[in-house]
C-alpha cells in the first residue's frame, strides 16, 4: 500500500511564481481531500502569523480522506523541546500530524547549526519524542539525505535509527537539492531498505524529490520500486527553483502503469485538481504536461489522426482514466464533437450537422486566441452553449459605465452603471470604500437587485489577473473571478486591454450564469 503525500501549500508555495492566499489554500485543501491523497501538508505554523490562521481554520473542516500536517523544523540546540516556539507552534495547530525536518549532512550540521553530529542526533530524539509525548504522529524527513549518505553513509544511518527509536513512524529521505541521479537514487535506497530490515526498523520509509536535474519523477518511482511506500510530492510539481517531484504524473503512474495500491485515489479528478491548483496560483498551465496537460491527449494531422478517427490507439492510456479528453487540433469534425458534448452536458440536443457548432466552435477558437482559457469552467461552457443552442432571455444589458477611484481618506472608488433590466431603463450610482472592482461589482449587483432580488446573494470570493497577450504597454489581461451562493461556486473569465473592463465583463458572465441557472 502507497501512502500519497502532499506538500503543494507549503512546499510548493515556496514557487517564486506562487502566491496562495488564506482562502486559496483551504480551497486547494479541498480540492486535494477530493482527490483522495492520504496527507497534506498545510504549511508551517511557526513561520508566519497566516498560515496558522489557515490551520485553526483547516480544523473546522470535516474531511473524507486526508489528514492535515503541520510542517516545522527540529528544535534548537541548547534550549528544551518544550520551550521551542517552533513545536509549540506544531502543537497549538490543531493538526494531528508532525513533520519535522533536521539535518543530515555533515556540512550542513558543522556549518549551518554549529554543533557536533552527536548533539544533532540528540536535537532529533528530543523533537520526535516531543511530539509524540503530545500525542501527535510524527514524520521525519532527512533534509539533503542523498548528500548527506554519500558523505558519510555510516551518520545517515545513524539519523535514520535515531528518528526511529524516538517514534518517527514514516522516514523520508529527501534529495533536497534536486542532484540525485536515478542510479544514485536506486543504489542507495536498495541499501537503506537493506539497513532497516536488518535492524528491525518498523518504520515507513519515504521519498522526497526536487527536480532540479529533471529526475523528480523517475527518482520517486524507482525510490518505490525499491521498497518506499511513502511518497512526497506537489501537484503540477509546483515547488522552489525547478520544483518538486509532480504528483500528477507520479499517482498516474503508480496506479496505472506499476499497479500500486491506491484505495483511496479518485484518479478521475486528477485533471481537475491540476486545473484548480493553477487557477488559485495564478499561473498558466502547463499545456504539454503529462496526462493533465491540455495536449497530453492532443493529436495534430497526418498518420495520427487519421488513426485515431478510424478507432486506432495512439494514446498510452485512455484519457477519461485521468479526467482529461482527447483532442484532435484543427479537426473541424473534432471540433464539432467537442461543441456536441459540452452541449449536450447542459441538456441541449445537439447534431454534429447543426451549422450553429460550427458558429460556436468559431468562438470558441477566437476565445482562446485572446486568452480566455476557458478550460473547463462549467460557467462559461453554460453561457457559450446558451448562447448558440438555448432560450434564455437577455436578463439585463449594460449600456455605459465609469469608474472613478481616489484617495480619499483612505480609498474610495465610485461606479456609474446605465442600462435595463428586465426591458426597464436603469441608472445606479455605488460609491465604496474600496477599489474600483468593489464598485463596479456593487453597482452591477444593485441595477440587477432593482428587479431581481436574489443577485444579492451572490458574493465575490476570487479575484485573479494575469497576462492574456503580452504586447508591452498595450498586453491584454485575462480577469478571473470566482463567485459563491449558498453553497454553490462558479468561476467566469474576462479579457481585455483595460483591466476594469475585462473585470466588469466577468462579473457580467457571473450574474447572468446565477440568474439563468436560478
Amino acid at each position: 500500500m502507497i501512502t500519497i503525500y502532499d506538500t503543494t501549500l507549503r512546499d510548493g508555495a515556496q514557487s517564486s511564481d506562487v502566491n496562495l492566499g488564506a482562502r486559496d489554500k483551504i480551497e486547494l485543501l479541498k480540492a486535494l481531500d477530493e482527490l483522495g491523497v492520504d496527507y497534506i501538508e498545510l504549511g508551517w505554523p511557526a513561520s508566519n502569523e497566516k498560515d496558522m490562521e489557515v490551520f485553526l481554520e483547516a480544523s473546522k473542516l470535516k474531511l473524507k480522506n486526508a489528514k492535515v500536517v503541520a510542517f516545522g523544523s527540529t528544535k534548537r540546540f541548547g534550549i528544551k523541546a518544550e520551550e521551542d516556539s517552533n513545536l509549540r507552534a506544531i502543537i497549538n495547530s490543531k493538526a494531528k500530524v508532525a513533520c519535522i525536518f533536521g539535518k543530515t549532512w555533515s556540512d550542513h550540521i558543522e556549518k549551518q547549526l554549529r554543533i557536533t553530529p552527536e548533539e544533532n542526533l540528540a536535537v532529533i530524539e528530543d523533537s520526535i519524542k516531543f511530539l509524540r509525548k503530545n500525542k501527535m504522529q510524527v514524520f521525519y524527513d532527512l533534509e539533503h539525505f542523498f548528500d548527506g549518505y554519500m558523505d558519510s553513509k555510516s551518520y545517515a544511518l545513524r539519523c535514520i535509527k535515531t528518528a526511529a527509536n524516538a517514534g518517527a513512524e514514516a522516514i523520508i529521505m529527501c534529495d533536497t537539492n534536486g542532484g540525485t541521479l536515478p542510479e544514485e537514487i536506486g543504489r542507495i535506497v536498495s541499501e537503506v531498505t537493506d539497513f532497516t530490515k536488518k535492524n528491525g526498523i518498523k518504520s515507513e520509509l519515504g521519498i522526497h524529490c526536487h527536480d532540479d536535474s529533471g529526475c523528480g519523477v523517475a527518482n520517486t518511482l524507482k525510490a518505490v520500486s525499491l521498497g518506499c511506500t511513502h511518497v512526497q510530492g506537489t501537484i503540477n510539481g509546483f515547488g522552489e527553483r525547478c520544483g518538486n517531484a509532480n504528483l500528477c504524473a507520479i499517482i498516474p503512474d503508480l496506479v496505472l502503469k506499476m499497479d500500486a495500491k491506491l484505495p483511496k485515489i479518485k484518479l478521475s479528478r486528477l485533471e481537475n485538481t491540476s486545473s484548480i491548483a493553477y487557477t488559485l496560483a495564478n499561473k498558466r498551465p502547463n499545456i504539454h504536461q503529462p496526462y493533465v496537460g491540455k495536449n497530453a491527449f492532443a493529436h495534430k494531422g497526418g498518420v495520427h489522426v487519421d488513426a485515431v478517427m478510424k478507432g486506432a490507439s495512439y494514446e498510452h492510456i485512455n484519457p477519461e482514466l485521468v479526467g482529461n479528453k482527447r483532442e484532435i487540433i484543427l479537426s473541424e469534425l473534432s471540433g464539432r464533437a467537442n461543441v456536441v458534448e459540452v452541449s449536450r452536458k447542459f441538456g441541449f440536443d445537439v447534431d454534429k450537422k447543426d451549422p450553429r457548432a460550427v458558429e460556436m466552435l468559431k468562438e470558441v477558437e477566437l476565445m482562446e486566441k485572446r486568452g480566455y482559457d476557458i478550460g473547463s469552467l462549467d460557467a462559461e461552457q453554460y453561457l457559450l452553449a446558451q448562447k448558440y443552442f438555448g432560450s434564455k432571455k437577455e436578463i439585463f444589458r449594460i449600456s455605459t459605465w465609469k469608474v472613478m477611484s481616489e484617495q480619499k481618506n483612505g480609498e474610495y472608488s465610485e461606479c456609474v452603471l446605465t442600462g435595463f433590466v428586465d426591458g426597464k431603463d436603469r441608472q445606479v450610482v455605488a460609491p465604496v470604500k474600496g477599489g474600483p472592482v468593489d464598485a463596479t461589482f456593487t453597482a452591477l449587483k444593485k441595477m440587477i437587485a432593482t428587479n431581481r432580488k436574489e443577485i444579492e446573494k451572490v458574493k465575490l470570493i476570487n479575484y485573479k489577473v494575469m497576462i492574456a497577450q503580452d504586447q508591452g504597454a498595450e498586453s491584454s489581461v485575462r480577469v478571473y473571478i470566482e463567485f459563491k451562493n449558498n453553497g454553490d461556486e462558479w468561476g467566469c473569465v474576462g479579457v481585455s486591454a483595460n483591466i476594469l473592463e475585462a473585470s466588469l465583463e466577468a462579473i457580467r458572465k457571473g450574474f447572468t450564469y446565477f440568474l439563468w441557472k436560478s
